[in-house]
Protein backbone atom coordinates (compact mmCIF):
# COMPACT_ATOMS: atom_id res chain seq x y z
CA UNK A 1 0.00 0.00 0.00
CA UNK A 2 2.93 2.47 0.73
CA UNK A 3 6.31 2.48 -0.53
CA UNK A 4 8.98 1.29 2.35
CA UNK A 5 12.64 1.34 1.83
CA UNK A 6 13.31 -0.90 5.61
CA UNK A 7 11.51 -4.30 6.68
CA UNK A 8 9.02 -2.69 9.12
CA UNK A 9 8.29 0.58 7.06
CA UNK A 10 4.89 2.40 8.78
CA UNK A 11 2.62 4.49 6.48
CA UNK A 12 4.02 8.18 6.93
CA UNK A 13 1.33 10.61 7.91
CA UNK A 14 1.82 14.81 8.34
CA UNK A 15 -0.02 16.89 10.86
CA UNK A 16 -0.09 20.89 9.48
CA UNK A 17 -1.18 22.37 12.50
CA UNK A 18 -0.38 24.39 15.57
CA UNK A 19 1.65 23.62 19.09
CA UNK A 20 -0.12 22.91 22.11
CA UNK A 21 2.39 23.38 25.05
CA UNK A 22 0.31 21.53 27.56
CA UNK A 23 0.42 18.57 25.35
CA UNK A 24 -3.44 17.77 25.12
CA UNK A 25 -4.17 19.28 21.62
CA UNK A 26 -2.04 20.67 18.65
CA UNK A 27 0.65 18.52 16.94
CA UNK A 28 1.17 17.26 20.49
CA UNK A 29 -2.41 15.49 20.01
CA UNK A 30 -1.75 14.24 16.39
CA UNK A 31 1.57 12.43 16.81
CA UNK A 32 0.28 10.69 19.75
CA UNK A 33 -2.82 10.00 17.93
CA UNK A 34 -0.62 8.70 15.06
CA UNK A 35 1.77 6.89 16.96
CA UNK A 36 -1.39 4.83 18.66
CA UNK A 37 -2.91 4.14 15.86
CA UNK A 38 0.00 2.57 13.70
CA UNK A 39 1.59 5.38 11.26
CA UNK A 40 4.79 7.27 11.35
CA UNK A 41 3.76 10.91 12.31
CA UNK A 42 5.37 14.22 11.04
CA UNK A 43 4.46 17.69 11.54
CA UNK A 44 4.97 21.39 10.42
CA UNK A 45 4.06 23.97 12.54
CA UNK A 46 1.73 26.59 12.08
CA UNK A 47 1.99 28.66 15.25
CA UNK A 48 3.24 28.02 18.73
CA UNK A 49 0.87 28.38 21.69
CA UNK A 50 1.44 29.30 25.75
CA UNK A 51 -1.56 27.65 26.76
CA UNK A 52 -2.61 24.56 29.56
CA UNK A 53 -6.04 23.08 30.45
CA UNK A 54 -7.46 26.65 31.95
CA UNK A 55 -6.75 28.22 28.41
CA UNK A 56 -4.75 30.58 25.89
CA UNK A 57 -2.60 32.44 27.38
CA UNK A 58 0.04 33.70 23.93
CA UNK A 59 -0.47 32.95 20.10
CA UNK A 60 2.86 33.16 17.35
CA UNK A 61 2.27 32.23 14.24
CA UNK A 62 4.91 30.55 12.06
CA UNK A 63 6.47 32.85 9.27
CA UNK A 64 4.57 31.63 5.55
CA UNK A 65 8.57 30.65 4.47
CA UNK A 66 9.23 28.50 7.09
CA UNK A 67 5.90 26.74 7.22
CA UNK A 68 6.43 26.01 3.00
CA UNK A 69 9.83 25.17 3.91
CA UNK A 70 9.03 22.50 6.26
CA UNK A 71 6.27 21.15 4.85
CA UNK A 72 8.92 20.92 1.29
CA UNK A 73 11.40 19.08 3.33
CA UNK A 74 8.73 16.31 3.79
CA UNK A 75 7.48 15.83 1.33
CA UNK A 76 10.94 15.74 -0.58
CA UNK A 77 12.27 13.57 1.64
CA UNK A 78 9.18 10.88 3.34
CA UNK A 79 6.19 10.92 0.84
CA UNK A 80 3.13 11.70 3.23
CA UNK A 81 0.00 9.10 2.64
CA UNK A 82 -2.10 11.07 4.34
CA UNK A 83 -2.19 14.23 5.65
CA UNK A 84 -4.38 16.18 8.71
CA UNK A 85 -4.60 19.67 8.69
CA UNK A 86 -5.63 21.60 12.15
CA UNK A 87 -6.42 25.05 13.34
CA UNK A 88 -4.54 27.58 11.21
CA UNK A 89 -5.73 30.96 12.12
CA UNK A 90 -3.74 33.35 9.20
CA UNK A 91 -4.49 33.49 5.34
CA UNK A 92 -1.36 33.85 4.65
CA UNK A 93 -0.75 30.23 6.03
CA UNK A 94 -3.37 28.98 4.18
CA UNK A 95 -2.55 29.89 0.73
CA UNK A 96 0.96 28.54 1.86
CA UNK A 97 -0.29 25.16 2.72
CA UNK A 98 -3.07 24.87 -0.08
CA UNK A 99 0.26 26.00 -2.61
CA UNK A 100 2.44 23.45 -1.02
CA UNK A 101 0.08 20.61 -0.88
CA UNK A 102 -1.11 21.16 -4.64
CA UNK A 103 2.24 21.17 -5.95
CA UNK A 104 3.26 17.74 -4.27
CA UNK A 105 -0.17 16.47 -5.22
CA UNK A 106 -1.00 15.55 -1.52
CA UNK A 107 -3.82 12.86 -0.90
CA UNK A 108 -6.14 11.65 1.96
CA UNK A 109 -6.36 15.34 3.22
CA UNK A 110 -8.11 14.97 6.59
CA UNK A 111 -9.17 18.84 7.48
CA UNK A 112 -10.02 19.61 10.65
CA UNK A 113 -11.84 23.44 10.87
CA UNK A 114 -11.28 25.47 13.53
CA UNK A 115 -13.16 28.14 13.42
CA UNK A 116 -15.72 28.16 16.68
CA UNK A 117 -14.72 27.61 20.25
CA UNK A 118 -17.55 25.68 22.76
CA UNK A 119 -18.50 29.24 23.78
CA UNK A 120 -18.88 30.57 20.29
CA UNK A 121 -16.36 32.83 19.94
CA UNK A 122 -14.48 33.30 16.52
CA UNK A 123 -10.83 31.90 16.62
CA UNK A 124 -10.12 33.34 12.84
CA UNK A 125 -10.81 35.73 11.12
CA UNK A 126 -12.65 36.70 8.22
CA UNK A 127 -10.60 36.51 5.35
CA UNK A 128 -8.76 33.62 6.37
CA UNK A 129 -12.66 31.63 6.95
CA UNK A 130 -12.76 32.76 3.19
CA UNK A 131 -9.32 31.43 2.24
CA UNK A 132 -10.22 28.68 4.33
CA UNK A 133 -13.11 27.62 2.13
CA UNK A 134 -11.48 28.37 -1.16
CA UNK A 135 -8.49 27.16 -0.91
CA UNK A 136 -8.49 24.13 1.01
CA UNK A 137 -11.80 22.89 0.99
CA UNK A 138 -11.18 22.07 -2.40
CA UNK A 139 -8.09 19.98 -1.52
CA UNK A 140 -9.59 18.13 1.28
CA UNK A 141 -10.96 14.56 1.21
CA UNK A 142 -13.43 15.21 4.33
CA UNK A 143 -13.77 17.81 6.72
CA UNK A 144 -14.76 17.12 10.17
CA UNK A 145 -17.05 20.58 11.63
CA UNK A 146 -18.27 20.08 15.32
CA UNK A 147 -22.23 21.50 15.01
CA UNK A 148 -21.04 25.47 15.94
CA UNK A 149 -18.10 25.32 13.19
CA UNK A 150 -20.99 23.25 11.53
CA UNK A 151 -23.32 26.62 11.27
CA UNK A 152 -20.82 28.84 10.29
CA UNK A 153 -20.12 27.06 7.28
CA UNK A 154 -23.99 27.08 6.54
CA UNK A 155 -24.04 30.71 7.34
CA UNK A 156 -20.99 31.10 4.46
CA UNK A 157 -22.84 28.72 2.46
CA UNK A 158 -26.18 31.08 2.35
CA UNK A 159 -23.77 34.39 1.50
CA UNK A 160 -23.13 32.87 -1.79
CA UNK A 161 -26.12 31.24 -2.26
CA UNK A 162 -27.44 34.92 -2.53
CA UNK A 163 -29.90 34.34 -5.32
CA UNK A 164 -30.85 31.02 -4.49
CA UNK A 165 -33.51 29.74 -2.51
CA UNK A 166 -32.22 27.84 0.45
CA UNK A 167 -34.90 27.21 2.95
CA UNK A 168 -33.28 24.59 4.98
CA UNK A 169 -29.82 26.71 5.49
CA UNK A 170 -32.32 29.30 6.55
CA UNK A 171 -34.41 27.69 9.04
CA UNK A 172 -31.07 25.78 10.32
CA UNK A 173 -29.32 28.86 10.96
CA UNK A 174 -32.49 30.55 12.73
CA UNK A 175 -33.69 27.11 14.53
CA UNK A 176 -30.15 26.08 14.86
CA UNK A 177 -29.16 21.98 14.54
CA UNK A 178 -31.41 20.05 16.99
CA UNK A 179 -31.91 16.89 15.82
CA UNK A 180 -30.08 13.98 13.85
CA UNK A 181 -32.42 14.95 10.44
CA UNK A 182 -30.65 18.35 10.90
CA UNK A 183 -26.84 17.02 11.38
CA UNK A 184 -27.59 14.85 8.14
CA UNK A 185 -29.67 18.15 5.87
CA UNK A 186 -26.33 20.24 7.45
CA UNK A 187 -23.88 18.12 5.95
CA UNK A 188 -25.33 17.16 2.90
CA UNK A 189 -25.45 21.21 2.02
CA UNK A 190 -22.11 21.81 2.79
CA UNK A 191 -21.02 18.31 1.03
CA UNK A 192 -22.86 19.69 -2.02
CA UNK A 193 -21.85 23.31 -1.83
CA UNK A 194 -17.71 22.86 -1.18
CA UNK A 195 -17.15 19.09 -2.92
CA UNK A 196 -16.26 17.36 -0.20
CA UNK A 197 -17.04 14.59 2.40
CA UNK A 198 -18.43 16.15 5.34
CA UNK A 199 -18.24 14.81 8.77
CA UNK A 200 -20.50 16.67 11.02
CA UNK A 201 -20.02 15.71 14.87
CA UNK A 202 -22.21 15.63 16.81
CA UNK A 203 -20.39 16.08 19.94
CA UNK A 204 -21.68 19.14 21.15
CA UNK A 205 -25.51 17.31 21.24
CA UNK A 206 -27.44 17.10 24.18
CA UNK A 207 -27.59 13.38 23.29
CA UNK A 208 -25.55 10.42 22.64
CA UNK A 209 -22.00 11.02 20.26
CA UNK A 210 -23.57 10.74 17.05
CA UNK A 211 -21.46 12.01 13.82
CA UNK A 212 -23.21 11.67 10.27
CA UNK A 213 -20.95 11.63 7.09
CA UNK A 214 -22.18 12.43 3.81
CA UNK A 215 -20.08 11.85 0.94
CA UNK A 216 -19.64 14.34 -2.31
CA UNK A 217 -21.68 11.24 -4.15
CA UNK A 218 -24.87 11.64 -1.67
CA UNK A 219 -23.75 8.69 0.32
CA UNK A 220 -24.85 9.01 4.11
CA UNK A 221 -23.36 6.90 6.78
CA UNK A 222 -24.35 7.20 10.51
CA UNK A 223 -21.36 6.04 13.41
CA UNK A 224 -23.26 5.81 16.69
CA UNK A 225 -21.43 5.86 20.05
CA UNK A 226 -22.18 6.70 23.62
CA UNK A 227 -21.70 9.82 25.18
CA UNK A 228 -18.85 9.68 27.27
CA UNK A 229 -19.43 11.24 30.90
CA UNK A 230 -15.76 13.10 31.44
CA UNK A 231 -15.18 16.74 31.51
CA UNK A 232 -12.03 16.49 29.88
CA UNK A 233 -12.34 16.79 26.20
CA UNK A 234 -9.68 19.03 25.40
CA UNK A 235 -8.18 18.05 21.77
CA UNK A 236 -11.21 15.57 20.98
CA UNK A 237 -11.11 17.14 17.52
CA UNK A 238 -7.26 17.09 17.07
CA UNK A 239 -7.35 13.58 18.02
CA UNK A 240 -10.49 12.63 15.68
CA UNK A 241 -8.95 14.04 12.69
CA UNK A 242 -5.48 12.55 12.66
CA UNK A 243 -6.99 9.01 13.53
CA UNK A 244 -8.70 9.20 10.39
CA UNK A 245 -5.69 10.44 8.60
CA UNK A 246 -4.18 7.69 9.80
CA UNK A 247 -6.82 5.02 9.00
CA UNK A 248 -6.81 6.68 5.96
CA UNK A 249 -2.84 5.85 5.26
CA UNK A 250 -3.55 2.51 6.51
CA UNK A 251 -5.80 1.74 3.59
CA UNK A 252 -9.25 1.55 4.87
CA UNK A 253 -12.06 3.71 2.86
CA UNK A 254 -13.46 7.20 4.23
CA UNK A 255 -16.01 5.39 6.24
CA UNK A 256 -13.99 2.26 8.07
CA UNK A 257 -11.18 5.56 8.64
CA UNK A 258 -13.93 7.20 10.61
CA UNK A 259 -15.55 4.05 11.84
CA UNK A 260 -11.81 3.22 13.49
CA UNK A 261 -11.22 6.74 14.51
CA UNK A 262 -14.10 6.87 16.45
CA UNK A 263 -13.62 3.78 18.59
CA UNK A 264 -10.21 4.94 19.14
CA UNK A 265 -11.58 8.25 20.77
CA UNK A 266 -14.02 7.08 22.91
CA UNK A 267 -11.58 4.48 24.45
CA UNK A 268 -9.18 7.52 25.02
CA UNK A 269 -12.32 9.55 26.58
CA UNK A 270 -13.21 6.53 28.89
CA UNK A 271 -10.00 5.78 30.33
CA UNK A 272 -11.12 8.99 32.42
CA UNK A 273 -7.71 10.40 32.70
CA UNK A 274 -7.62 13.71 34.83
CA UNK A 275 -5.23 16.17 34.61
CA UNK A 276 -4.93 20.07 35.09
CA UNK A 277 -7.33 22.30 36.32
CA UNK A 278 -9.68 22.72 33.50
CA UNK A 279 -10.48 20.83 30.86
CA UNK A 280 -7.52 18.52 30.40
CA UNK A 281 -6.59 15.70 27.43
CA UNK A 282 -7.49 12.21 27.10
CA UNK A 283 -5.45 8.93 27.41
CA UNK A 284 -4.14 8.74 24.00
CA UNK A 285 -2.01 5.39 24.98
CA UNK A 286 -5.31 4.06 26.10
CA UNK A 287 -4.36 0.73 24.37
CA UNK A 288 -1.27 -0.02 26.04
CA UNK A 289 -2.54 0.06 29.48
Amino acid sequence: MFDVKQPHGLPPVLTVAGSDSSGGAGIQADLKTMLANGVFGMSAITSLTAQNTTGVRAVQNADPAILADQIDAVFEDIPPMAVKIGMVSSAALIETIADRLTAHQARNIVLDPVMVATSGAKLIDDDAVAALTTRLFPLATVITPNMPETEALLAQVMQERTSEDDTESARLLSEGIRTEADMETAARTLAEHFGCAVLVKGGHGIKDANDVLVEPDGTVTWFTSPRIDNPNTHGTGCTLSSAIASHLALGETLPQAVRSAKDYLTGALAEQLDLGHGSGPMDHAWRWR
